[in-house]
């Protein structure tokens, strides 16, 4: 069982620099990084960028690897908020890292 945990955090830390990543690409201006957005592409990409730094950060810092107190939620139900978190990465910001993060935060429970 503490293999899985270990395994659900590496992946939330792999799944979070992968958001960071990919939102610091988007703010590059003229950068040609492309982005599929679920919900129809409406958003610009500054907005997407900024939106992946701030949910990449929040699920780092929810699961234990930055501590920065305005992200912290709290002690409890951190596999709750690190869930909702990647659930809104997968829908606005970023996609890979936002599986990565659902699925090691899942794990965090087996």
């Amino acid at each position: 069982m503490a293999n899985l945990k270990q395994i659900g955090d590496l992946l939330v830390l792999i799944g979070a620099l992968i958001g960071l990543i990919q939102g610091i690409l988007l703010l590059i201006p003229g950068g040609g990084f492309m982005f599929f957005n679920p919900l129809g592409g409406y958003l610009n990409a500054i907005v997407l960028g900024i939106l992946a730094i701030i949910f990449s950060l929040i699920a780092l810092v929810n699961s234990g690897f930055l501590k920065i107190k305005a992200l912290d939620f709290g002690k409890t139900n951190k596999f709750i908020v690190v869930l909702i978190v990647g659930i809104l990465m997968v829908l606005f910001a970023s996609d890979i890292g936002g599986i990565l993060v659902i699925i090691g935060s899942i794990l965090w429970l087996l």
